[in-house]
């Protein structure tokens, strides 16, 4: 009889430990489509595949609302949910707002806050990492800067792009790229702000902008690859913080429109993949000959290399009935395919093979 008791138990531990912590659809995983029902789509969402983990942050929290995390990891192979409870770090604080995030080594997490104290002296954001069992492991203040977006390597380290709180002038050459390692201590500190004396903003506030994009940061091999959105430019730098190439995404996104019989581009969405090619998703409007007849707008997927090569993935792209929206760009697969999303009320659909 003890033998039965324990094999039921044991069945039924097994079936438990098998039920998902949150809704998700299962029935489209084949087709590399998936539903996860969320409590907030929110206002980052990243995908980490690794992994196989969404992640997902509401912008700012309701008002006098601190029992509902603002970071919310959803694993769409086993079901698992984890959250990370930022607000529980700052009791005292009169508001924190999670304004960019990037997934690390071995399924941590960083989040960037900006963080209110009760004296309402800024300070610079703080950079939150945690580990997979959404333990707090690092604490960072930025210095005085305005991070405008975020990165992580295999080792820890950080990497972002701000702009410094102090600035009074664009030809002051404080660096827009600053590097921690994994203990916490500055390791490099490049890019002058200099080099972009004609640009009020180069790096902007992260939430970007209808025509620029999002700033971004990344690390691949042996580079790190930036792109300032208000400045659209991509820039390629070694691993010592030297700059290897800067390429004008203005001018080349500006000729791919000329080639198509438009003359303006709008980056709606942008990510690096981990080969360090600038993926760009957007639309082109306004047709290159005013004679002739308005053109509807046309979407566009592109990437650029590293060498400034633009190339064109899928051709098919623009082909799309007008008023047509493409799915948001939150990340890619191991192998350089993108991955995107779309979303609904209380739902994210997230596709792997979205364009």
């Amino acid at each position: 009889m003890r033998g039965l008791v324990f094999f039921s138990c044991a069945a039924l531990s097994l079936i438990l430990s098998t039920v998902p912590a949150y809704a998700q659809d299962q029935s489209s995983l084949a087709k590399n489509d998936f539903r996860v029902r969320v409590e907030d789509p929110g206002a980052w969402t990243l995908w980490d595949d690794s992994h196989s983990e969404l992640i997902n942050s509401a912008y700012q929290p309701r008002q006098g609302d601190r029992n509902t995390p603002l970071v919310n990891i959803y694993n769409v192979v086993s079901g698992e949910k984890r959250s990370v409870d930022i607000l529980k770090e700052f009791p005292s604080a009169r508001y924190v707002y999670v304004t960019g995030l990037a997934s690390g080594p071995d399924g941590s997490v960083l989040a960037v806050c900006e963080v209110g104290s009760d004296s309402r002296s800024y300070t610079g954001d703080r950079l939150l990492v945690y580990d997979d069992h959404s333990t707090l492991i690092m604490n960072l203040t930025s210095a005085d800067y305005d991070v405008g977006a975020v990165a992580m390597d295999k080792h820890g380290d950080i990497y972002f792009v701000g702009t410094h709180d102090g600035e009074n002038s664009s030809d002051e050459s404080y660096p827009l790229l600053v590097k921690y390692d994994s203990q916490g201590k500055i390791a490099l500190e490049t890019l002058p702000r200099s080099l972009f004396e004609d640009v009020e903003d180069p790096v902007g506030d992260g939430l970007g902008s209808r025509r620029d994009g999002v700033t971004r940061v990344a690390v691949s091999g042996r580079a790190i690859h930036v792109y300032l959105a208000p400045a659209r430019e991509m820039i390629v730098l070694n691993q010592a913080g030297e700059i290897q190439s800067r390429i004008n995404i203005a001018s080349t996104l500006s000729q791919f429109a000329k080639t198509k019989g438009y003359k303006d581009s709008y980056v709606d969405g942008d990510e690096f993949s981990p080969s360090g090619d600038l993926w760009l998703v957007g639309h082109l409007e306004e047709p290159a000959d005013s004679s002739s007849d308005l053109l509807p707008a046309r979407n566009f997927v592109v990437r650029v290399t590293p060498e400034g090569q633009l190339q064109v993935p899928y051709p098919h792209v623009g082909d799309e009935p007008p008023g047509h929206y493409l799915p948001q760009l939150i990340g890619f697969t191991q192998s350089n395919e993108p991955v995107a999303l779309v979303t609904a009320r209380d739902s994210i659909l997230v596709q792997k093979s979205p364009y």
